[in-house]
């Protein structure tokens, strides 16, 4: 597991991704499953919602996870993923 370190070498926001997308690929975030709000996500990490937003906004670009307006986001089944290039 990811430690979260809150004075880091690296930017935080990378940090949280990493624990977030390793939740995701251990299956404690399943496929189809919603992941933690970007308020929870702040809340956990101790970080602004804008760092919460960065973090879920580059899952997405990484085709990890999926937002669905008024429902929240949710994780993509592998299988649907795009193909690393």
């Amino acid at each position: 597991m990811i430690k979260f370190d809150p004075e880091p070498e690296r930017p935080v926001w990378i940090q949280v991704m990493e624990i977030i997308r390793g939740r995701i690929q251990d299956g404690t975030y399943p496929p189809r499953a919603k992941i933690p709000s970007l308020t929870r996500i702040a809340q956990e990490f101790e970080v602004g919602l804008n760092t919460a937003r960065h973090v879920v906004d580059d899952l997405a670009e990484q085709g990890l996870v999926r937002p669905v307006r008024s429902m929240g986001t949710f994780v993509v089944p592998v299988e649907d993923r795009p193909s690393p290039s």
